[in-house]
């Protein structure tokens, strides 16, 4: 039988009191804003008095909401001045006929089933889950929603029921 001394125990208790002290995990720097491909102030438009669902669409109440197209964006900013580069770019985007190539902030893991029509029937509001975009000018990840612990910390807060087959297929 190995007998404990006095400087081990105090180690072991010392390396217990630090371990308790630590933060289950490290907190982690957000990623930055991803380039777009067009400056875009979110906080300029919504203070013009738009709307979140005016230009983010979901028509066939798929999981991602739509960007929207460039003939939205055109619909008010054909009446920018002329030789603005920014309207140059729209203007060519939308004479291609290719959509704008938006960067996707807020991305789910393709095996999560997630329902933004659920969650806008529920009342929970945009910024709830995409941080104050209002007050942005450039969107970057702010919230943890796109994980399992954003997930469950939101639903438990509500007292919301979970089963894992609300957002994952069963496994065959």
């Amino acid at each position: 039988m190995k007998l404990w001394t006095a400087g081990s125990v105090f180690v072991l208790a010392a390396a217990v009191a630090l371990r308790a002290q630590a933060p289950a995990v490290a907190p982690r720097t957000p990623p930055p804003a991803p380039e777009q491909p067009l400056p875009y102030s979110h906080r300029q438009h919504l203070e013009l008095g738009l709307d979140c669902s005016e230009c983010h669409t979901n028509p066939d109440a798929g999981p991602l909401m739509t960007f929207p197209p460039t003939e939205t964006c055109l619909s008010c900013h054909k009446t920018m001045k002329a030789g603005a580069a920014t309207l140059e770019r729209l203007t060519a985007a939308a004479a291609s006929g290719d959509p704008i190539p938006w960067v996707r902030v807020y991305r789910v893991a393709d095996y999560v089933y997630w329902s933004h029509p659920t969650h806008i029937g529920a009342g929970i509001a945009c910024e709830t889950c995409h941080g104050p975009v209002a007050d942005r000018d450039v969107i970057a990840l702010e919230t943890t929603i796109t994980t399992k612990r954003g997930c469950v910390t939101c639903h438990e807060s509500r007292q919301v029921y979970m089963d894992c087959g609300d957002c994952h297929e069963p496994r065959q």
